[in-house]
């Protein structure tokens, strides 16, 4: 009986500590424990762009750019490969996609269900295949004339997204067989 009378005399007092102005919070209420939640001035891609730069030692300039993202974007970037062969590389990877997507290949690295049904189409289906050929036979014979493995190159560094050192020797010269290829100038 006396507590109730207690708490009726106080009225509408809360009880507890009181709230920290000015905090970021969480939907729920409680106090945001990150380092910079809510920061409306903040770019959003700024920690990738900061990523970028410690980790493949960009400028402040270039790890803003898309190319950035990519291994043979930050060959390009960096001068290692031109902007030919830079195009000669993104065919190919798209190329390289499309004909995957068209076998139906199974990719481990991306998520089930993304993307939809494959719908069949035979006379696309036929030309990305016969593109897919000619694309290989192309390579095959610049292989002829290197002592490196040029299709592990574009394995790794090209549709992979691997960095391989000791590849870019190899990366370079499938580039120039595939500008040939694609008659790129």
């Amino acid at each position: 009986m006396k507590a109730a009378k207690r708490s009726a005399s106080k009225g509408s007092k809360r009880r507890g500590r009181p709230c920290k102005p000015d905090v970021a919070r969480t939907d729920s209420g409680r106090i945001s424990r990150a380092a910079n939640a809510n920061d409306p001035n903040e770019a959003p891609d700024k920690l990738a762009k900061e990523v970028r730069m410690r980790m493949h030692g960009l400028r402040k300039e270039d790890a803003a750019l898309p190319e950035a993202g990519t291994v043979i974007g930050r060959l390009r970037l960096s001068g290692e490969i031109s902007e030919t062969q830079y195009d000669a590389l993104d065919r190919y990877a798209k190329l390289a996609d499309r004909y995957m997507t068209v076998m139906q290949v199974p990719d481990s690295l991306r998520k089930r269900g993304a993307g939809g049904a494959y719908d069949p189409d035979e006379e696309t289906d036929a030309s990305i295949r016969s593109a897919w050929a000619d694309v290989t036979r192309s390579i095959h014979d610049a292989q002829r004339y290197c002592n490196g493995n040029l299709f592990a190159a574009l394995q790794f560094l090209v549709l992979r997204e691997e960095w391989h050192a000791h590849m870019v020797g190899d990366v370079r010269l499938a580039a120039n067989a595939l500008v040939r290829h694609y008659g790129l100038t």
